[in-house]
């Protein structure tokens, strides 16, 4: 029987990410299938991989996620396949459509249509993994280049990044897998039934796609300061409204806009307080290492394939908070 999918998200702080490839080569060791790193707004994304890749040898490496709109689609493949071929074939190409703030304030983008641009990035990415070239024009982006590298090693996998019904019925209809994220168990099947009506569409099957999802947890004695952390982290999302779409599904839109109204007022220390310790365990696993492996095996009896731990630190040693989850963690 082949080992199920395990993965871990390398959520360390920008002071540790140096020490990626070493903790990279020990989560490979420790049994997980997959290594994700996403991009904010920094450190980048394919050179922390690309260091983590010369430091093991069989466990998958995924963005999770880089935007569309801040890199053109053509370099997003250059640099895809350029990953691949240095880790010889183990690449997902986790992409993701950001936010309007993430886009357009920082990085001075266009955000036009991004059910649209995703894809249309995907069409052309496929293109590029499959022949080296593309030329492609659609609505909102274009594309006209043939790669002056071989490409040796098999394709890499693309996934997409969806949390309301439009991105994952178009995930469903044209990625090998999606990654889910903020998301409590139960949501999990009413979201899989979107992934397979997109399937449906393209003539495939819910089993053609990989679900994942990132799973906060901290294995920890301290759960009131890992629940405090994830909740610093997770009210970040309050001014984007894509998340608060998903988010009111889940009875959130309340703590959300008091979130939002001291954050406006300027009591930005006050604003995570607003996330209830309820909601904070309803979305995360804080505490012994038996709650984090109930909780994975929660998503993965609704319906999840792929989990992908994302550790919490609690407190100023993240690297060893992260290490200890990762361990505890490691056969869930």
């Amino acid at each position: 029987m082949a080992k199920q999918r395990i993965g871990l998200h390398m959520s360390l702080s920008y002071s540790a990410f140096n020490e990626g490839p070493r903790l990279g080569r020990e989560a490979e060791e420790c049994g997980y299938t997959s290594l994700w790193t996403g991009e904010v707004a920094g450190p980048d994304p394919f050179l922390n991989l690309g260091a983590i890749a010369s430091n093991t040898s069989r466990v998958e490496l995924a963005t999770g996620v880089v935007p569309i709109q801040t890199r053109t689609p053509n370099v997003l493949a250059m640099s895809f396949l350029t990953l691949n071929e240095i880790s010889r074939g183990r690449v997902i190409a986790g992409l993701g459509v950001s936010s309007p703030i993430i886009v357009e304030r920082w990085h001075g983008a266009s955000y036009r249509k991004p059910v649209t641009a995703m894809r249309e990035c995907v069409t052309i990415l496929r293109s590029f993994f499959a022949e080296g070239r593309c030329k492609f024009e659609g609505e909102v982006l274009k594309s006209d280049l043939t790669l002056s590298f071989p490409r040796t090693q098999r394709p890499p996998k693309i996934y997409l990044a969806a949390l309301n019904p439009p991105m994952l019925r178009l995930a469903g209809e044209v990625a090998d897998g999606v990654l889910l994220t903020f998301s409590p168990p139960e949501a999990i099947p009413p979201m899989l039934a979107e992934i397979r009506a997109g399937a449906e569409k393209a003539g495939r099957k819910l089993a053609d796609i990989d679900i994942s999802i990132y799973i906060r947890a901290c294995v920890t004695d301290n759960e009131a300061a890992a629940a405090a952390a994830f909740k610093r982290e997770f009210a970040r999302y309050a001014f984007v409204d894509t998340y608060n779409s998903m988010f009111a599904r889940y009875g959130l839109a309340d703590e959300f806009a008091e979130v939002r109204r001291l954050w406006r007022e300027g009591k930005r220390d006050e604003a995570p307080n607003a996330l209830s310790d309820a909601t904070a365990h309803r979305l995360g696993a804080f505490g012994p290492a038996e709650t984090g492996r109930s909780f994975v095996a929660s998503f993965r009896a609704a319906g999840v394939t792929h989990p992908v731990v994302f550790p919490i630190s609690p407190g100023s040693d993240g690297v060893n908070d992260f290490r200890n989850t990762m361990k505890a963690l490691a056969d869930a």
